[in-house]
This record gives C-alpha cells, structure tokens and sequence, in this order.
C-alpha cells in the first residue's frame, strides 16, 4: 500500500523533532541544569503555606520560564530577535516576565518599576518591628539603601514610560527617619562621587558592578567606624591593596540574557582580591545542611565555577555570583581579625558586599530571606552581632523580603 506523506505531515515531523531536540539540548548545555534551575526558582518563589491551586499556577509558570531560559537554541532566536529590534532602533521590549525591558540613554538595559505605596508601607511596619525587637535586645540596626539602574532623577527611559523606584524609596526612607530608624542611602553616595549609572552598574545586568560594590562596602565600614564602635582598618577600603582582574566583553547579565548579545552588548568583568594575606572559614547553609569552606579569599570565598575557562567564550556564566550567593544563611569567619561582628539580611546586591566587609571583621553572617524562614531576631539573640544591617535595592519591596519572623509569624 502505497502512503501518502503530505507537506503539513513533513512539516509538523520537523518541528517535533526541533522542540524534542530543544529539549535534550537542555539537559546536555553547558549552563545551569535545567531541574536543578526550576527546584531553585520552586524554592524562593513559592513560599510555605501556599494555596495547592496557586502552587500549581506558580509551578507552571516557573517551568515556562525554565524552558524558555535553559532550552537548547534559546539563545540562537533571542540574538535573532534583538538584531532585528536592534536594526529597528527599538528602545522598548516586550518581555515576558517584566512586560517590558528598556535600552536607557546609556545604552544599559533594565526593567523599571511602578508605584509600590502599599508595600512601602507594610515595609516599614516590618521593619519599625524587627527594630523594636533588636532594641530590647541592645543590638544596633542599621538599613543600607542599595541603588537601582534608574536612580538619580534623570529620564533614561523613553519618553512615554516612567519609572518609580526612587518615589518608592524616597518615601520609605522618610518614613525610617521620621522614626529615628537609622539608614545610609547610596544613591546618594554615588551621586556626590559623581557617578553615572553607566560607571555604576553593569550595562546587561541589573546588578552595580564589582567595584562599585567594593566602594559601597568601604563606605558602609566608614559608618560603621563613626557611628557604631567598629574600627575597621581604612587598608580595607583602599583599593590599592587589590588586585583588579578585568576580562573583557566576557558577561552577557540577567537583562541581556533576554535581549542577546546583539542587542545589549557584553560587559567586562572585574575580578577584585586581595593583594595582603587572608584566611577564613566559609560555612554555607542549606535547607539544613552545611558545607565548610576553608583557606584564603580566593580559595574559600570565591565560587571559581562563575569565573570561567580563559580559553572558552563563556558570556552566559553568571560571574557576578563569583563573590559567593544567593544562599540561605553564609557565616564568613576571617581567622586574622579579631573583632567586630555583622549580621547582614540582603538581597542580591549583597553578594560582593559581604565578601569584602568580611575582610574587615572578625564575622559576617547573612541571611537571605527568600530562603531563609526563622525569627531573625531569634536569630540575632543567639550569635549576639555588633550591628544589623538590613540592605536592599529598590526592586526588593514585597512579603517575602520583609518577613523577618519567618515561618513563625
């Protein structure tokens, strides 16, 4: 008998074989494995005490997602995309997790942010409380406002959208001091040292770069030295006592993984260690396990799977987490100094942050609170720290950030 293979037959065969073939790419690229991504983003996206219903629509939502980031060829129709917006002059993407993502005057790429009053405000209900906690328990506290891509006032963005993350902050921040909350705000910091978002932050990420970080921290330990009794030595800040490691056009970042290479460009990257000895004791704490990490900065602290092989072209390894993150709890114990102790709840732009105050301290214990799910002030009466430092972007606003009593509450 004779059989008839017509061209819709030929064609749907086709495909079927490209989307299987998408899918086994996934598992065998050079990338984060792909279950291994979806259990992490499952982890800190659904919390505990969710709905079953809204567990499913959150699980569905996030194997999407998993597909659509770690599927083989992904990459090939995203480069495609941008040239084609990028040959088009396009400034405004749509995208489908922020709805839209944006080229800036600086050519950066990043998403922007809306009105927020509400979470403001049961922000710093959360907070006012975790600081009354921490006063009946003599610890200091102290609120660190990281930056965001679109600080400073200026309109980077087309001309018909808006941004809203320093309406946001401006009026959490009026809110902690009109109720003697102490906090340092560093946008401020990186206006008055005349930087530009374009010096401060990565072009294709939305995080600020290694050394802006490490100016960051330095500023912070100048704080915590006049206000707090610290007295961490200034050789710390000084980045003449660093090495400075710079790859070029080696990272495509967070935004531009949406957008391609194409279209956003690549980012150098600096690497910054210390040139003076160190030697420390990195626990790191997962879901209930522990492991120990022991040697100098660069041998316990760095996560040398981010930095790459120097002979392979690797854009899309994500080398900003080389400072070590995003993790449940992290104890760094720097075994040369002897003094000073910093309980640090953060997001992702701590990640640089702890590691180089760590230098400075005798301890550095972060949290991270998507992960994390005890009291932090129980927390916080067990390792009796200094200070604690509460340090967030402007992106961070939401329940999960803010719930410091944890699964307890």
């Amino acid at each position: 008998m004779k059989i008839k293979i017509e061209r819709n037959h030929i064609v749907a065969l086709v495909f079927s074989l490209i989307i299987y073939g998408m899918f086994v790419g996934m598992f065998f690229s050079t990338s984060e494995n792909p279950i291994s991504y979806f259990l992490t983003k499952y982890r800190t996206e659904v919390l505990p005490g969710t709905q079953f219903f809204d567990k499913i629509q959150k699980a569905t939502k996030i194997a999407e997602n998993t597909v659509t980031e770690k599927a083989f060829l992904t990459p090939f129709y995203i480069e495609e995309y941008g040239l084609i917006q990028r040959a088009a002059g396009k400034r405004a993407l749509a995208d489908a997790g922020y709805g839209e993502i944006y080229k800036t005057k600086y050519n950066q790429i990043t998403f922007k942010i809306s009105k927020k009053d509400e979470q403001v405000e049961a922000a710093f209900i959360k907070v006012k409380a975790l600081k009354e906690s921490l006063d009946a328990l003599g610890i200091p506290f102290l609120y660190v406002q990281a930056p965001f891509k679109l600080s400073g006032g200026e309109n980077q963005l087309p001309i018909t959208r808006e941004d809203f993350s320093d309406y946001n902050v401006d009026k959490f921040l009026e809110l902690l001091g009109e109720n003697n909350i102490d906090y340092i705000d560093l946008r401020k910091f990186f206006e008055q040292e005349g930087k530009t978002a374009k010096e401060v932050f990565y072009d294709t990420d939305h995080h600020w770069k290694t050394e802006s970080a490490f100016a960051a921290t330095g500023y912070i330990e100048k704080n915590l030295n006049e206000h707090y009794g610290f007295s961490i030595d200034k050789k710390y800040r000084d980045i003449k006592n660093f090495n400075q490691k710079i790859t070029p056009n080696c990272f495509l970042g967070s935004m531009g993984r949406r957008t391609g290479m194409m279209y956003a460009g690549l980012d150098d990257f600096n690497l910054i260690t210390p040139k003076f000895e160190t030697s420390f004791t990195l626990t790191e704490i997962e879901n209930g396990e522990k492991k120990v990490y022991d040697g100098s900065f660069e041998n316990a602290i760095l996560d040398s799977q981010y930095l790459g092989n120097e002979k392979k072209f690797t854009p899309y390894l994500n080398r900003y987490a080389v400072y070590h993150g995003d993790n449940e709890e992290l104890i760094f114990k720097n075994n040369l100094v002897n003094k000073g102790k910093v309980l640090m709840i953060k997001d992702s732009f701590g990640i640089p942050v702890y590691s180089f105050l760590s230098l400075g301290v005798s301890e550095v214990r972060a949290l991270d609170l998507r992960l994390f799910k005890r009291s932090v002030s129980e927390y916080a009466k067990n390792n009796k720290p200094d200070v604690v430092l509460l340090m967030y972007n402007a992106d961070a606003f939401g329940d999960i950030m803010y719930n410091f009593e944890g699964d307890d509450q």
